[in-house]
């Protein structure tokens, strides 16, 4: 017998995950389990959690989304589950989300991925995804089809079957935050498994934004964007095509950043050159406190 659980990561968003909990009680397909991870929250979370007897929880220093994911589908796979629907704390789910994934065509072994709307705005996408041929921002430019192929936003209701996670393994936490996702996706490519967006189940999501342009001192996240992009590359590519690729790619970024009109210019060259440096010469190892971009950048705005 099939059985699905829903893996939640949070972090210091209590509000956002009782939201988001309560959408996950609330499905038309009942789940059998319902795994949170806790990524070191510091705002009630824990206390909150304690208090709820239906949930599996872990609680771990904070590692970023990749971490969490890494470390909830990691137990949800050891606890024999046959999928797993992967989730941010500030997504909601309609309350068909996940039955619409599982009466979605049977493509075996495979990732499903609910469609990402935007929360404030119910007739756009959450995140936008350009393809040669097509271009999906509206919510109209995914219905009408059963499925969508080679288009999902992970992790924002993402099923994953186990058979993906014995093949491929789990989230690099190496990866930390910001990239995570698409590696996770473009490896499971790699290895063949069908990656689909399901637009009859809807997941709402905060709408993505220009993360070119966040203001600082919060533009670091943008760091693990840039030196995550490599790995991405190496896995649609090839290790070193991809790392040429990359290089590129990089190099043209960070020049960009140079000449940008933009506040702050100097702290976004030095940071995305700090990021391509590091990834390729393979340093993954750097948390936000030891980004040298932000440690200047405090240094200078005391």
């Amino acid at each position: 017998m099939e059985t699905i659980a829903a893996l939640v990561v949070t972090y210091n968003r209590l509000a956002d995950l009782q939201k988001c909990l309560d959408t996950l009680r609330e499905q038309t397909h009942k789940l059998d389990a319902i795994f949170i991870v806790n990524n070191g929250s510091t705002d009630g979370t824990a206390e909150w959690l304690a208090t709820q007897t239906d949930l599996l929880v872990t609680t771990q220093a904070n590692l970023g989304g990749a971490g969490g994911f890494a470390t909830g589908i990691d137990t949800a796979y050891r606890a024999g589950h046959t999928w797993i629907w992967c989730m941010d704390d500030d997504c909601l789910a309609a309350p068909d989300a996940l039955a619409a994934l599982v009466a979605a065509p049977n493509l075996g072994p495979c990732i499903k991925n609910s469609m990402s709307v935007s929360v404030n705005s119910r007739d756009e996408l959450a995140f936008f995804v350009d393809r040669p041929n097509q271009a999906y921002r509206k919510v109209s430019d995914m219905t009408g089809v059963d499925l969508i192929y080679g288009v999902a936003s992970f992790f924002n209701g993402t099923l994953v079957h186990r058979k993906v996670v014995e093949t491929i393994g789990i989230p690099d936490k190496n990866l930390f935050i910001w990239g995570d996702e698409v590696e996770y996706m473009t490896r499971a490519q790699k290895n063949g498994f069908p990656i689909v967006t399901v637009p009859r189940s809807v997941f709402y999501h905060p709408a993505s934004f220009d993360r070119d342009g966040i203001p600082w001192p919060a533009a670091w996240k943008q760091y693990y964007a840039v030196r995550n992009q490599r790995r991405v590359l190496q896995n649609q590519f090839g290790n070193t095509l991809g790392r040429m690729l990359y290089a590129s790619w990089a190099a043209k970024a960070t020049l960009q950043q140079a000449v940008a009109q933009r506040d702050n210019r100097l702290y976004n060259f030095l940071l995305y050159g700090e990021a391509a440096l590091d990834s390729l010469t393979g340093n993954f190892d750097k948390r936000p406190d030891t980004i040298r971009t932000l440690q200047f950048y405090k240094w200078r705005n005391k």
